[in-house]
């Protein structure tokens, strides 16, 4: 009857002992490895599957992998491997094989959720990742992952690090996928985009007649529709300092008040916030409140800048199957000249740029990298040059370059160029004021 039930299973799923040789291997397995079961039973798991399973490893001890990306026979796979235990130690483990990609499994579920109701608002604020989108086996992301797992056990708020590019609002996503209120929904609001006199209303809501203009039957705020998930504030660091202090009583009360309001809303939802600011530094600048700081960092995560990791090659792969399938672009190889030329760049805006110029080749077929003033090959500083001896418009435009670099962040952008911040705006209105468009 065992038997017959792992033949039933759709998921392919193995086991091996403690050396690592099969004792197990399903009928969805075979078929996925064109083989009958008397071929795998008895090899080393390697033997059959390949060098990149660590099921074995698992087997002597190694921590468990879930979600682990493994290729098999040309086939992606998403595995989860977990040791088999008795009396507390190691004595084999076992591998199922989940589905061929992050993406099918999404849409799978897709497909399902659009046979079932889902009541509004919820179904408007849907996560869209999970732990598996993280891609990467750098033992800093692996930390990241492992980290978010463990926050995701809990309510208490976290607070997401790193530069442009790295990944802070898919970690996020993330985190509330693997949470208790997964099943809620997943509000995401980024504080420096919206106007000063509008992220009140924005995110406490307003009631009707409130001010000028409001709509007469009120608004609901991003908190209030967040109520039951997760409430996630990107550039937390570009709060307002006002509003700073209410959101830290809402966070020790658990209620709001609309804006026009008279009475409190009960609130229940998981906070997580994410900058690419340094927040210490904007403590020690009097633009960032000490109390809410210690409220919102209560655990931390901090997402790593490309050039720090080891596992290059193993994204570029990752990324550009990524591309290929949502977008159906050919199918081109780097050249040797081409692969060096990426992992010689800097890259200041880390993965969403180099998603970018991946993007860019697979259409054009070219790599198109942005020189960005300021920064050069891995490791080196590009020197700025004489800004005094460019005419305004040139100065200007390297301005602009840099404050894209910076990912619209006008202090990175200046230290970049080895100015001060009023020097930064001085320049670039000037060089509006000299464009001939």
């Amino acid at each position: 009857m065992l038997r017959l039930l792992l033949d039933h299973v759709s998921d392919c799923l193995v086991a091996v002992d403690g050396a690592g040789l099969i004792v197990l291997i399903n009928r969805s397995y075979c078929a996925l490895l064109g083989g009958g079961e008397e071929e795998f039973l008895g090899k080393h798991i390697t033997e059959v599957i390949g060098s990149q399973t660590r099921l074995h490893l698992v087997a002597q001890g190694d921590k468990p992998m879930s979600p682990f990306p493994l290729e098999v026979r040309g086939h992606k796979l998403l595995a989860r491997q977990v040791p088999v235990l008795k009396d507390g130690r190691p004595v084999g483990a076992i591998g199922v094989a989940l589905f061929s990609s992050p993406s099918a499994l999404r849409r799978a579920y897709q497909r399902f959720e659009s046979a079932v109701a889902v009541p509004a608002p919820m179904a408007a604020w849907r996560t869209k990742f999970d732990l598996s989108d993280i891609v990467g086996d750098d033992p800093a992301l692996e930390e990241c992952r492992s980290r978010l797992r463990s926050a995701a056990n809990t309510d208490f708020p976290v607070l997401i690090d790193g530069e442009t590019g790295t990944g802070k609002e898919l970690a996020a996503h993330a985190l509330h996928a693997a949470s208790s209120r997964s099943g809620g929904p997943f509000v995401a609001v980024n504080c420096a985009s919206i106007p000063a006199e509008l992220i009140d209303s924005e995110l406490f809501g307003y009631e009707g007649g409130a001010f000028t203009g409001a709509a007469s039957a009120g608004k609901v705020g991003k908190i209030e529709l967040a109520s039951g998930g997760t409430l996630f504030l990107d550039e937390i660091g570009d709060m307002p300092l006002r509003l700073q202090g209410s959101l830290l009583r809402v966070l020790q009360t658990g209620e709001i008040v609309r804006v026009g309001g008279t009475r409190p809303i009960p609130v229940d939802f998981r906070l997580a916030c994410a900058t690419h600011r340094t927040l210490e530094d904007r403590l020690a600048a009097g633009d960032f409140r000490s109390d809410l700081f210690y409220r919102i960092a209560v655990l931390r995560v901090r997402m790593p800048a490309l050039r720090e990791r080891d596992d290059f090659t193993m994204l570029l792969g990752a990324l550009l199957g990524r591309i290929r399938e949502t977008s159906g672009a050919p199918d081109r190889e780097l050249t040797g000249q081409q692969l060096h030329r990426l992992k010689s760049h800097r890259w200041p805006g880390n993965v969403r740029e180099l998603e970018s110029v991946l993007t860019r080749y697979l259409v054009m077929g070219e790599i198109e990298i942005s020189v960005i003033p300021g920064v050069g090959p891995v490791g080196e500083q590009a020197p700025t040059g004489n800004l005094k001896a460019l005419t305004d418009r040139q100065r200007a435009q390297m301005a602009e370059e840099a404050f894209t670099g910076a990912g619209g962040d006008v202090d990175d952008a200046a230290r970049r160029l080895g100015i001060s911040r009023s020097q930064f705006y001085r320049i670039r209105s000037k060089g509006r004021r000299t464009d001939p468009d």
